[in-house]
């Protein structure tokens, strides 16, 4: 159960990570401000309650930054090439 928890917030960590690669932080913090606002983890929780309503091209920007960042992991590869075998 710990396994699970620990990738769920690892994978929502690399969400909210790929939300900032791909200059769509600017939309969780106020116009003021210059440094982050929000940790990764909750950016990650909010990308990932905003997605069933995303505008498609921003939900295909947030995906792409995303699937980069997890393929460049080297966890999640030997995670996802374990699983996939």
């Amino acid at each position: 159960m710990m396994l699970l928890a620990t990738l769920a917030h690892a994978l929502l960590m690399e969400l909210g990570a790929a939300g900032e690669d791909a200059g769509l932080d600017r939309h969780l913090k106020t116009n003021t401000s210059k440094k982050r606002t929000l940790s990764l983890f909750r950016q990650g929780l909010r990308w990932y309650q905003l997605l069933p309503n995303m505008p498609t091209a921003r939900l295909r920007k947030l995906m792409k930054a995303f699937d980069e960042r997890v393929r460049n992991h080297s966890v999640f590869r030997l995670l996802v090439g374990v699983v996939a075998k």
